[in-house]
């Protein structure tokens, strides 16, 4: 009898750690914008031109190429890219927004580009 119950017991406990531990890894996911930024955009820098940036994205029929929400969503994206690799600490702008052309399309994977471009040096740069 103390044998089921420890049985039990220990069931309920494995479940409750399992469906944490799941719940947590489900949060992490839900974070749609994160999930969209990764999935639908990328930033890197133009070897051909110093100090710009290419800010790529997919368009789709969540996020048209024609929406101010869509576009504001994509700003958000080109935010938090340019925060976590560290670009442009001072401000940066976007200097041109245009369709990618069709043969740099790299298998139709983006077909927005911005030209980004820093604003600003960053306190105490060079003199």
């Amino acid at each position: 009898m103390k044998t089921l119950r420890l049985y039990c017991l220990l069931r309920r406990l494995g479940l409750a750690v399992a469906v944490l531990v799941l719940g947590g890894g489900c949060a992490a996911v839900e974070d749609r914008t994160d999930y969209h930024r990764h999935s639908m955009s990328d930033l890197r820098e133009d070897w051909q031109r110093p100090g710009i940036f290419l800010f790529e994205t997919t368009t789709s029929s969540l996020y048209p190429a024609d929406s101010d929400e869509a576009e504001a969503k994509r700003m958000e994206w080109l935010a938090g890219w340019m925060k976590r690799l560290g670009y442009c600490p001072g401000g940066w702008e976007v200097a041109d927004r245009y369709p990618v052309p069709p043969a740099e399309q790299r298998g139709a994977r983006h077909d927005l580009r911005y030209d980004v471009r820093c604003t600003a040096a960053p306190a105490g740069g060079a003199n």
